[in-house]
């Protein structure tokens, strides 16, 4: 079983079932996916944190799991003591886009912008805590620059008000926004990732801008609950590698937004261990409050 902790048809659900598919006949035995939605995640990830240490409950996650033990002042589990890293799966690059009517056109010419012109500048997000505000709650922190946040309830809705005018940026996913950037609804600035993305191979890093070891995207990773043997961590592991090798699984993914990643489980948990601290500070200098 393969728990999803969001509801069918988002980007996790899309990811887990096709990964599920793939990785049946490697395991000899079907892998459903169960989605267990609410609390941002945290249902469906306890329920996969509690689960039995025996390789047949799996959580397929995102870095969300990473930031919510900050924004809550309890979600039932520990990440890092409950849950195990099987594989990275799939990363998600995301993009800083504008309205094409702003004063800047280059990330140097938006922190000016911003310096000079403190919190006149709006932000629109997905919601409060979500990957999209906080690559921008640490792109201001890393820049000394403030801007003020306009959350919404989906990414879609925060990308329409941006076209519209609404708000002046944002962080979002590559996916959803090139094609407003291909028709010149919206301007694209930089990468958040580490690394230059292929499909948008003319656009600087965030890093190559000046902003050194900034690096912002989303993850998609296979957990299982603390003390699963390793023997089955490392045999899920193998199987996943392959699958996620295999060119039509890899085009999909791609036709989905998805780069696929492949990792050991050490590396995942130093992943983890690595993004709980990032973001806890992240969200500690932004001054939000658990809820």
């Amino acid at each position: 079983k393969m728990v999803v902790a969001y509801g069918p048809g988002g980007g996790t659900d899309i990811l887990a079932m096709l990964v599920a598919q793939a990785l049946s006949p490697h395991l000899g035995q079907p892998v459903v996916v169960d989605n267990r939605p609410g609390a941002s995640g945290n249902i469906g990830s306890e329920m996969v944190a509690k689960s039995a240490s025996d390789g047949y409950t799996l959580l397929m996650a995102t870095n969300g799991l990473a930031i919510n033990p900050s924004l809550y002042k309890t979600i039932g589990f520990d990440v890092a003591k409950d849950l195990t890293g099987v594989a990275m799966v799939a990363t998600a690059p995301i993009i800083l886009v504008t309205r094409p009517s702003v004063p800047f056109r280059t990330v140097d010419e938006l922190i000016a912008y911003a310096k000079q012109n403190p919190r006149k500048l709006n932000f629109g997000s997905p919601g409060i805590g979500t990957p999209q505000h906080l690559a921008t709650e640490l792109f201001m922190s890393m820049t000394g620059t403030s801007m003020v946040h306009v959350p919404y309830k989906v990414g879609a809705q925060a990308t329409s008000e941006l076209i519209a005018g609404q708000v002046d940026l944002m962080f979002a996913a590559l996916i959803s926004s090139l094609p407003h950037v291909k028709a010149g609804k919206l301007r694209a600035i930089a990468v958040g990732d580490s690394r230059r993305v292929a499909s948008v191979k003319e656009l600087p890093t965030i890093d190559e801008a000046g902003v050194r070891g900034y690096e912002v995207g989303v993850w998609y990773a296979i957990f299982a609950p603390a003390n699963t043997p390793t023997g089955i961590v490392a045999t899920i592991n193998r199987e996943v590698a392959k699958v996620l090798v295999m060119p039509e699984i890899v085009e999909r993914m791609r036709a989905q937004g998805f780069e696929s990643a492949i990792s050991t489980p050490d590396e995942m948990n130093a992943t983890i261990r690595k993004d709980l601290d990032k973001w806890r500070a992240v969200v500690k200098s932004a001054g939000i409050v658990p809820e």
